[in-house]
């Protein structure tokens, strides 16, 4: 009797994973038909006329964005976990705290804005945005950081006024563009995004904003 129950249970698990692979496997497949098939521009082109989208294409833009953080994180490991944190609730204005690590502080834009702040008072900030056609390609040295927070404002707070001691915080709103495609080159091939698909899905629900903050101790 206990054998048989055994077998049962292996049998029930192996089913389980098998099914969740075909269905994973089903999902990725949609996921490439609608990115490279025109399914992108069939969309936007709807939603340039003011039209709603259906289930299915709402479906596969969200399921193009979990595709994101999935195979993001050789690219940008920090991109990838804003992206997976977008599929869970947030207000707009919550602020979502990171420590800047050594890989994301490597980008010469940020470092410069760094050094421009270092004897500027508490509460500076500047502006920093990447050409995403140059910066987010695979070859470029900008490419992680560019990807994650582009555009961005970069400040200085001070943490200790008695000891002069201060933070660089590096600020961006987790919020698509209306109106915009880019381009990942990947270095012997391409991938086009419009993101205008993911501002659609984050302006009826089905994903979130919040604010991004990278924290950085000189």
């Amino acid at each position: 009797m206990n054998n048989t129950s055994d077998f049962t249970m292996k049998r029930s698990v192996k089913i389980t994973i098998v099914s969740l692979l075909v269905l994973l496997a089903m999902v990725f497949a949609n996921g490439c038909y609608y990115v490279f098939y025109g399914g992108q521009e069939k969309s936007m082109a709807k939603i340039r006329r003011g039209e709603s989208l259906n289930l299915y294409e709402c479906c596969s833009i969200y399921t193009m964005h979990m595709a994101l953080w999935m195979f993001g994180w050789p690219l940008s490991p920090e991109a990838a976990l804003e992206c997976f944190l977008l599929h869970f609730p947030h207000q707009e204005d919550d602020v979502v705290r990171f420590k800047a690590s050594k890989g994301f502080m490597k980008s010469a834009k940020i470092a410069g804005a760094v050094a421009y702040l270092a004897d500027k008072p508490d509460g500076t900030a500047v502006p920093v945005a990447w050409k995403a056609s140059r910066d987010y390609a695979l070859g470029s040295p900008e490419h992680r950081t560019a990807i994650a927070v582009n555009a961005c404002k970069v400040s200085k707070a001070a943490i200790d006024e008695s000891t002069g001691e201060y933070e660089i915080r590096i600020v961006c709103a987790m919020v698509y563009p209306k109106y915009s495609w880019t381009r990942f080159n990947l270095g012997r091939f391409s991938i086009f995004l419009h993101e205008g698909l993911f501002r659609y899905l984050q302006d009826n629900g089905w994903l979130s904003r919040y604010i991004a903050e990278y924290v950085y101790h000189p």
